[in-house]
């Protein structure tokens, strides 16, 4: 009676088993396999650039002249830039580097063909002050175009890696 107890036991158990594998084998032919690398299709996240956040060429050329403005309104720096005034080509050629410059740094499409940050300031004896005046120029300006906090912030830490090459050592 045991023997035949476990025997049908053993039936039904193999038969559940042999089911369970038949219906494994069904679902795997109607299921395609699965895996993240080809399901998972999102688009990469496209971040605006911040020459976009700043108004593309157009918006950092009305930057530009306002930083320069600035510049010369500011008596810590003004003699810097003075000599800029009395020449309108030199004035012209200076705003046209620095709004490439400014363009090809925040990943916009024009070059930048002037000189290096380094060779640009050199001998020029720039103080730590001259240096953080200027940004806070530049930080004004910015909010008076209205720029967003992050691109500011994203502009602010550009400044200040150019630290090291334009304050004289």
């Amino acid at each position: 009676m045991k023997s035949t107890k476990f025997l049908i036991l053993l039936f039904i158990v193999s038969i559940a088993i042999i089911s369970c594998d038949e219906a494994k084998k069904e679902t795997a032919e109607k299921v395609p396999e699965v895996s993240l690398e080809t399901e998972v299709k999102s688009e990469p996240i496209k971040e605006e650039s911040l020459n976009s956040r700043l108004g593309g060429e157009d918006g950092i050329s009305a930057i530009v002249e306002d930083i320069v403005a600035a510049h010369l309104a500011n008596p810590i720096v003004k003699d810097r830039f003075a000599h800029l005034e009395n020449n309108p080509e030199q004035m012209s050629v200076f705003k046209q580097h620095v709004k490439d410059f400014f363009g090809a740094g925040t990943g916009g499409s024009v070059a930048y063909s002037g000189r290096d940050m380094p060779t640009a300031h050199k001998g020029l004896d720039i103080s730590g002050i001259e240096f953080v005046e200027a940004i806070s120029d530049i930080m004004m300006v910015l909010d008076k175009h209205n720029i967003d906090e992050e691109s500011k912030k994203d502009v602010l830490y550009i400044l200040f890696s150019f630290r090291g090459q334009v304050i004289a050592q």
